[in-house]
């Protein structure tokens, strides 16, 4: 199948990897040469602009930054529906708003090529794997098109409902993840400075109702030595701040509450740390260290 994909970063570059692996002809394009090069030398090939990537590409693939990069890269002068082909399926993996969504499948539509939400889950180590959890907003018609691609990238895939839905979907679970962060880093910093050891305090809290899938993930993050940038804290702000816009109707206090310890971190120059790391905001606070035996 030809291919292509735009936006080939920390995520993006490893899903078009395991797509030339599989046998897919795979054009790429992306504002970093580093990135497209990586690729090129395991059988992809390079593209100056989304509009030549998108050239008889069957399937068009996006996994970008924001709403205003997914725009330009669809809509705008060098965009893909400048060349895509009729019939002709989008698939736009990023974390963006359900309006712009609309509205971008909305133009698309209108040269007859179908656009679908699919925004993902899984982290770096997902998308290598090919065991990415994909939220889809499409029809079963659609859906059933992609089979041979998702099949390639994902674990799980997940049917939301309409165009859409995936995006919504995805921006409930990333605040939620949020705020469960927070809440996490503020309990444990503060139980470790009245003395409890974390190790305990996380084994208690696993075996209790308050353990979670994010209380099973900062050990290989938050509470390593190296705390390694999975996905960023700039990038969990925006998602936050998607959510919340979408929300803004409803009485959402703790995702404000979250929002403003995000924007916090954000100002003591942890934008580029995970995530994980805002709770570094109540480490400085308290004066200790989350930080396991282990990684001692």
């Amino acid at each position: 199948m030809k291919i292509a994909f735009i936006g080939v970063g920390r995520m993006g570059g490893r899903m078009a990897a395991r797509l030339v692996a599989a046998g897919h002809e795979v054009r790429v394009f992306d504002p970093s040469q580093a990135a497209m090069d990586a690729l090129v030398a395991k059988g992809a090939v390079a593209s100056k602009s989304p509009a030549e990537a998108a050239i008889e590409a069957e399937r068009i693939l996006l996994s970008l930054p924001s709403p205003k990069t997914l725009r330009d890269a669809v809509t705008g002068a060098e965009g893909v529906l400048n060349t895509a082909a009729e019939g002709a399926i989008i698939v736009d993996f990023s974390t963006v708003d359900p309006a712009t969504t609309k509205d971008i499948a909305g133009a698309a539509a209108a040269k007859k090529v179908s656009f679908v939400d699919s925004p993902v889950s899984g982290g770096v180590l997902g998308a290598e794997n090919g065991k990415l959890v994909l939220m889809v907003g499409a029809s079963n018609e659609v859906l059933e098109q992609l089979k041979p691609v998702f099949d390639v990238l994902a674990g799980r895939v997940v049917h939301c409902g309409d165009v859409g839905a995936g995006q919504l979907t995805k921006l409930s679970h990333n605040l939620l993840t949020a705020i469960n962060t927070v809440a996490l880093g503020e309990v444990l910093t503060a139980s470790v400075k009245a003395g409890a050891k974390l190790d305990i305090l996380c084994d208690v809290l696993t075996a209790g109702l308050a353990g979670s899938k994010m209380l099973d993930y900062l050990p290989k993050t938050l509470f390593t030595q190296e705390r390694p940038g999975n996905f960023a804290i700039d990038l969990m702000h925006k998602d936050i701040k998607l959510c919340l816009d979408e929300f803004s109707n409803y009485s959402m206090p703790l995702g404000q509450l979250v929002l403003q310890t995000y924007n916090a971190a954000r100002a003591k120059g942890l934008g580029g740390k995970d995530s994980t790391s805002v709770n570094e905001l109540y480490e400085e606070l308290l004066g200790v260290r989350l930080s396991l035996p282990a990684a001692q």
